[in-house]
């Protein structure tokens, strides 16, 4: 994962991740989010991590980790501690950066995937 901080090249390594998303945050200068996910999205959990910039990169300000990859984020418009993550499960998941627990609330209305790979709403 690179981030561009202050016109460098920044990056953090994090093992057992591939990035799928990130998105810099509209309220705090440099505050990076970033959805992952294990073996590429096939398989495994996902981990939505929260960047802030230093010195010598970017460190880790807070993660928070779900039962599947998670493939997108965004920020809220109305909070600066809030984002939304999507995952592999159809789901939508609702997250805090203030608090260290999961996530607020998860928006699961996709049940199945219809022929063509697209889920269906009930």
């Amino acid at each position: 994962m690179n981030a561009v901080c202050g016109g460098a090249a920044r990056t953090l390594r994090v093992p057992g991740r591939h990035g799928y998303a990130a998105e810099f945050s509209p309220y705090l200068p440099g505050r990076l989010a970033c959805a992952a996910a294990q073996h590429y999205g096939i398989a495994g959990c996902g981990t939505l991590l929260i960047l802030d910039p230093n010195e010598s990169g970017l460190r880790l300000f807070r993660s928070f980790d779900w039962s599947d990859g998670l493939f997108d984020v965004t920020w809220s418009e109305n909070n600066e501690h809030v984002l939304v993550t999507c995952s592999g499960d159809g789901s939508l998941q609702l997250w805090d950066t203030a608090r260290a627990a999961g996530p607020l609330q998860v928006y699961k209305e996709h049940t199945q995937e219809d022929v063509q790979g697209s889920y269906v709403v009930k």
